[in-house]
């Protein structure tokens, strides 16, 4: 009976973690940097060098003006995510590229690359210094979770056109039934 009841308690552990695991929402950060020209820059490597992209630099730098704003493939996707306080938020690289996921203040802004930021016009948040905001490389995840109640912006300090909103909802009460007035 004994051997029994800890196999039950194991598998609705088990349950339990992988429903938690299935009710984390997710959040893609997407490039598609073509190595054989992203790796000759000045910078040296930007991009996996088995990474299979496609978007060569000059196309990319076609893109890098107040009108364009940046590649469209440079992208989170999902750029809006609504959560539960509890809920946590992974977050995966599936580009070729390094990345961050960086909490800013209310307005979104320019990051830690002064090549991206001049052609967009935008000036560097304090948020986005290169001690501040920790990169996710290519295939690296991160989880976010412990936000409190309201409205989070995130952003890309090295691409900074690339944006999310992690909405947290605000705690239900659920002492409180209908009709109870």
């Amino acid at each position: 009976m004994h051997r029994m009841s800890m196999t039950l308690g194991l598998l609705v552990v088990s349950w339990a973690i992988g429903i938690s695991h299935a009710d984390a929402e997710r959040i893609k950060i997407l490039d598609r940097c073509d190595p054989a020209t992203f790796n000759t820059t000045p910078a040296g490597v930007l991009c996996d060098p088995h990474f299979d992209g496609g978007v060569t630099l000059d196309e990319f730098g076609e893109l890098l003006s107040p009108t364009a704003f940046g590649h469209p493939a440079w992208r989170f996707n999902a750029p809006y995510v609504e959560i539960e306080p509890q809920e946590k938020v992974r977050v995966i690289n599936r580009g070729g590229e390094d990345h961050t996921f960086t909490e800013v203040s209310e307005q979104f802004g320019g990051g830690r690359v002064p090549n991206l930021n001049m052609p967009l016009g935008l000036t560097p948040l304090p948020q986005c210094g290169a001690n501040v905001a920790p990169p996710i490389h290519p295939g690296d995840s991160v989880q976010i979770r412990g936000l409190s109640s309201g409205t989070h912006y995130f952003m890309c300090c090295i691409h900074p056109w690339m944006h999310a909103i992690i909405d947290v909802r605000p705690e239900a009460n659920h002492d409180h039934h209908p009709g109870d007035e």
